[in-house]
């Protein structure tokens, strides 16, 4: 018995409309957190800018909620590591009655295409916003080259 290829095309998106409305009751009943997993480190936490200003590397990463004391900064050859905690911030004596900001513990590395000075590397955390400096090395820096006439 053959059959018209509109019956075959109707039945594929009832299936998938129908696997899609179960994936989204599964996400109701047992959403991420109540698990103790945290979605923001698949996605790479924490956000993170990394350019070129021509005579170094400067890093910018999002760090919300954490100091100086929670977060640290390492250079190992040509690799950057950033990594931190924030702990569970409930007054001592007291107990949670909703919980969004869950602890958190992080560490991403970012590798550089030149050598960077390691003398001078400065990090410095301001409003939430971690800034990394990582110099170049002399020998990787860009240079200024004049052109004469002949």
């Amino acid at each position: 018995m053959l059959r018209r290829w509109n019956d075959v095309w109707n039945d594929f998106d009832q299936t998938f409309a129908w696997m899609e409305g179960v994936r989204r009751q599964m996400d109701r009943a047992f959403p991420a957190p109540a698990f103790g997993l945290d979605l923001r480190a698949s996605r790479g936490f924490p956000s993170t800018n990394l350019y070129d200003a021509g005579s170094e590397f400067v890093l910018r990463a999002e760090v919300p909620g954490l100091s100086e004391k929670d977060i640290s900064v390492t250079v190992n050859q040509d690799v950057l590591t950033v990594a931190g905690t924030r702990e569970s911030d409930a007054p001592e004596g007291y107990t949670a009655h909703r919980r969004e900001r869950l602890p958190v513990r992080f560490s991403r590395s970012f590798s550089f295409p030149s050598h960077v000075d390691l003398e001078k590397v400065k990090a410095s955390v301001k409003n939430g916003v971690l800034t990394v400096q990582l110099a170049k090395a002399v020998e990787a820096q860009p240079r200024q080259i004049t052109v004469k006439a002949e």
